[in-house]
């Protein structure tokens, strides 16, 4: 026995330290202010595409060399869509492991699926990242759901990357107000835009919770039966490199 435990020890401590270690690629690990060479390799990515202003993709491309085939933006940027690599994913759903089904699902930051994009200028730089709630992945048909944050919870990313950022609402956020038809979600309201002003960045941050013109809580034609999905719940948060890294 004073031998078998040591030994056993030692098989399980390597096989722990290997699962420490396993990663993927994320938005974070690109590189503002930095040409394409500087940033990671497309094979780490997958599903690049032209992007539609933090909405589903467009047109497909290869990886980052491609941005100039995507249509410039108002100020003159080129959205790059892109997901996390998926690999990690079909090796838990293989395996049946709940748990990291979860950690490796989609392309999530903090539970949350997200739409995520590089936007360069003309010259290859990468000048920002667009991070958007996404509400596709609660369409998927999978045998095992992944336990993600809903569309209705999709706001509360917001105050997730105000604090990453150290954005304080009464210093760097303003209430919009509620445009013709907009109403609120029970007696919640939320329409907020956040700036903040770094050292080389620029940080801008969009919070919504709040029916849309036309959308109602319940059916106009039966007020006893409640509607699914009228609402607008969603994050966006945009970081521009402006100066130095």
């Amino acid at each position: 026995m004073r031998l078998a435990i040591p030994l056993l020890l030692a098989l399980m401590l390597p096989a722990a330290a290997g699962a420490e270690t396993l990663r993927r690629g994320t938005v974070w690990d690109l590189k503002l202010g930095e040409p394409i060479s500087a940033q990671p390799p497309p094979a780490e990515f997958r599903g690049f595409a032209c992007g539609s202003n933090g909405g589903a993709p467009r047109a497909q491309l290869k990886g980052w060399s491609d941005f100039a085939r995507c249509r410039a933006e108002p100020d003159g940027l080129r959205e790059v869509y892109f997901e996390y690599d998926d690999e990690l994913e079909y090796i838990a759903r293989a395996k049946d492991l709940e748990r990291e089904i979860t950690r490796w699902a989609g392309t999530t930051e903090v539970a949350f699926p997200v739409i995520v994009s590089a936007l360069f200028d003309d010259a290859g730089i990468l000048k920002a990242i667009r991070i958007v709630t996404d509400a596709r992945p609660e369409h998927r048909n999978d045998i095992t759901d992944a336990n993600l944050r809903k569309r209705v919870d999709a706001y509360q990313l917001g105050a997730i990357m105000a604090a990453r950022y150290d954005i304080v609402a009464a210093r760097d956020c303003k209430s919009l107000p509620a445009a013709e038809g907009e109403s609120a979600v029970g007696s919640v309201f939320v329409k907020q835009f956040c700036e903040k002003q770094e050292t080389g960045r620029r940080i801008v941050l969009r919070v919504n919770l709040y029916r849309k013109p036309g959308q109602s809580g319940v059916n106009p034609q039966l007020p006893t039966q409640l509607t699914e999905g009228q609402f607008e719940s969603s994050a966006r948060l945009e970081i521009y490199h402006t100066g130095a890294r």
